[in-house]
This record gives C-alpha cells, structure tokens and sequence, in this order.
C-alpha cells in the first residue's frame, strides 16, 4: 500500500483511513489547544480568590476531553511522538519534578490539582507538536490562530468596550491588559515571519494586514513591555535575515557593533561603582518596575525557606484566603496592605519557579529554553527555504521573547498561561531540523 499525506494535516502513513484520522483528529486537538491557550473558556472573567483556589469543574473537564483527544493523536503519530520527547529529555523532566513535588509540597491539595493540569497540557501540547505536519505548516495554523484571536479581541473592544476596556489599557477578552498585551505580541511576531516566508504576494499581502493588526491590538493594549519585546526581537530578526543575506562583512561589522556597545556600557557601569539603582535612573524607567523591587525581595526571602525543592508546585499563590502567604508579610512596605489574592505571582518567572520547586528545577528549566531558542536559530540560519527559516525564525524568537519577559512576568512552566502554552509547544518542536517542504 503506498504512502499517503493528506494537505495540510497529514503525514506521511501507509493508510488512507489511518491518513484521514490523523487529519481530523490534529485539527481538532489543534484547535481546542489553542483555544484554550488564547482565549480560554472564561472571556471578561476575573475570577475571585476563592474561585482560584477551587479551579473550574468546566475547565477541569474540557482539559480531560482535550487530553483523550491528544493519546489519539500521539497513538495516529507514535513515531513523531517519540522523537519530539526524546529530543527534549528536560521538558518531560520538568513535567515529571511538578508531579513529584507533591511529596514535600506545603498544601498537596493544590499541588495534585495543580500538577495534574500542567501534565495534562503538557500532554496536549505534545500532541500539537507530534502530530504537526512540516514547519511551514504548523506556521500557517498558528498564524490563522493567531489572526483569528486578534479579530475577535478587536471585534470584542468595538461591540463590548465596557468590559473590554480599561483605564489602564484594552484588556480584549482578557482579565487584564497585560495578558492582551502578550497575545498581540505573539500575534505580531508569528505574522511577520510567516509573511517573511510567504512565496506568493496575495499571502505577503494577508500577512502584512494581520500584522499590522496585530499591532493595533498591541498600542491599544498599552503593555510597555509587550510592545518593546514585539519590536525589539522583530528588529533582531531583520538585522540577522540582512547580515545572512549580505555574508560575512556584514557580520562582522554587526559584531564589532555589538563589542562596542558592550564595553560602552561596561565603562559606564565601572563609572557609577556597579551602581544598579544609580545604573537605573539613567533610564526612562521605574526604578522600582512598579513597585515589583519589593515583591521580588519577598519572594527571594520565601524561596530561600526552600531553596533545593521549593515549596510544592502551584502550593505558594492562590492557596485560600487564610494562607495567603502576603497575609503574615512583616510591616514595612506596601505588601501588606495589599487584600488577599491581588497578587498572586512573583512577577518573574524565575522567582517564580524556585519558589515552587526549586532551584535546580529553575536551572533546568532555563536551560532548556535555551537550547530550543539556540537551535532553533542555527536552523534558521542554515535552513535553504524561505519558508522554512521563517518557521525557525518564529520559534527562536517566540522563545527568546518567553525568556525575556519572565524577568518582569511570571509564566515559566506555570500551566495554562497563553505565553507558556505556546512557547513549550515552540519548545518541543525546537530539537531538530524538520524535513523541509519538497
């Protein structure tokens, strides 16, 4: 029987029946994934302290439907299955550290909970990433997902700006501007490389509208940091693709750039004494970040009470009103006059990290970004496609720009959060070369 591979969906397999399951079957897993992980099943919703700590029957149920769906996909695509775990050992590890911590977790009860969904996604994100067709094409499918998620955002602002504004920024169908804020950054950067790679002017057309769209979104979201990450690694992006395309000279200039402003700014730091506060003020920024300087050095003091395996995953933030851990905070800064479960992250995702499961996990963790964004990079450089750079493009950046952003944000391994689900799905897509489009 000769091999058959269905457009779009499909992969190569010695069935035409077995062929058209795949199919159907990743294009419903693709989509119930990334529903979930972009717009969630709860739009405008803040839920309460309370309703945090007690989780969603209707979320809990949907996860378990979405993680039937993905054994099916893995079963349809078993070799590719394999491949993409073998080729990130860490990630699976880091799956694994979540579960096992509720051994010596503060409140196992959360933990188990809590646990259980990171594996759960973590499973359908395998999934996602297993049974994807070549580079191109998962890039085409997060596009349209992503240009999707963007008009609905937009549409929600014009027909319900009560609920999807705020005065701090559009927040869209999203709790806070922030959390908008990230999804017009994703959506900014996977169009502009998927249009980078796009062969036809109707497609580079369509791309450049969604973009741009994208980034009306993003201004109207007013998330500074968004907006600097969109900007910053898409500059990045097109001072590489110029340097790969003008050859050696060029990277060379680049680098000798890159070696000035470094020890432009290593003289400057010896001026002012290694200062980091006198270092700051040079800045048009907060020194403070918002008041986060505080928070970070109470979470440094907690992680230090557990500095080899942390305090349990998801067992420190959204534990019920009575152990809120900012509840028995010492006087002194503003913390503690803050009410129960306003804050409930570290804002920073390595902080964030060590405090549930230590700091040998947070190593492991950013280390394993690391290698995806670097290898990632190398295949873009290296890829003979456009197409296919372009792909490699978008998974280096949408790594580079997870790592970035967690010094300010915490979505590190913290299960359901829209950045984390689709950058561990960049993660493990990330390994190896993929064979490229014939």
């Amino acid at each position: 029987m000769t091999a058959t591979n269905l457009p779009f969906f499909g992969q190569y397999v010695d069935s035409p029946v077995r062929a058209r399951a795949a199919s159907w079957t990743y294009g419903a897993l693709f989509t119930g994934y990334f529903l979930y992980a972009l717009v969630g099943l709860h739009p405008f919703a803040d839920g309460t302290l309370a309703e945090r700590a007690d989780g969603s029957p209707l979320d809990r149920v949907y996860v378990i439907a979405l993680f039937a769906l993905a054994l099916v996909t893995l079963a349809l695509n078993a070799r590719a299955a394999w491949a993409r775990l073998s080729e990130n050992p860490a990630a699976a590890a880091m799956v694994a550290i979540a579960l096992a911590s509720l051994a010596w977790s503060d409140y196992p009860e959360f933990t188990l909970r809590r646990a259980l969904l990171l594996a759960l996604l973590a499973g359908g994100a395998w999934a996602v990433a297993a049974g994807a067709p070549t580079m191109r094409r998962f890039h085409t499918l997060l596009f349209a997902a992503l240009a999707a998620v963007v008009a609905l955002n937009l549409l929600a602002i014009l027909a319900f700006p009560g609920a999807a504004l705020s005065d701090l920024g559009a927040k869209g169908l999203y709790t806070q501007k922030n959390v908008a804020g990230l999804i017009a950054m994703l959506a900014a950067i996977v169009a502009a490389t998927w249009t980078a790679g796009a062969a036809r002017g109707r497609e580079r057309l369509l791309g450049a509208i969604v973009t741009a769209l994208s980034f009306v979104f993003l201004v109207l979201s007013r998330s500074k940091t968004s907006e600097g990450l969109a900007v910053g690694a898409l500059g990045l992006a097109a001072l590489l693709a110029l340097a790969r395309r003008a050859g050696p000279a060029y990277v060379a200039l680049l680098a000798a750039l890159a070696s000035l402003a470094g020890a432009a700014l290593i003289v400057t730091a010896l001026a002012f004494d290694l200062d980091p506060s006198a270092l700051l003020a040079l800045l048009p920024v907060d020194p403070t970040f918002t008041g986060r300087d505080d928070l970070w050095r109470f979470a440094i003091d907690r992680a230090m009470q557990a500095p080899w395996l942390g305090h349990g995953y998801g067992a420190f933030w959204d534990v019920g009103a009575a152990h809120d851990p900012l509840a028995r905070i010492d006087p002194g800064t503003w913390l503690g006059d803050v009410e129960p479960g306003v804050i409930n992250q570290a804002h920073d995702g390595y902080l964030e990290l060590w405090l549930e499961l230590g700091a040998p996990a947070t190593i492991l963790a950013t280390l394993a970004i690391l290698k995806g964004a670097f290898v990632s990079a190398r295949s873009a450089w290296s890829a003979r496609r456009g197409d296919a750079r372009s792909a490699y493009a978008m998974l280096a950046l949408a790594l580079g720009v997870f790592l970035v952003h967690n010094l300010t944000e915490a979505t590190l391994f913290v299960r359901g959060t829209p950045l984390f689900s689709v950058a561990f799905v960049c993660l493990l897509l990330s390994a190896k070369p993929w064979r490229e489009e014939p």
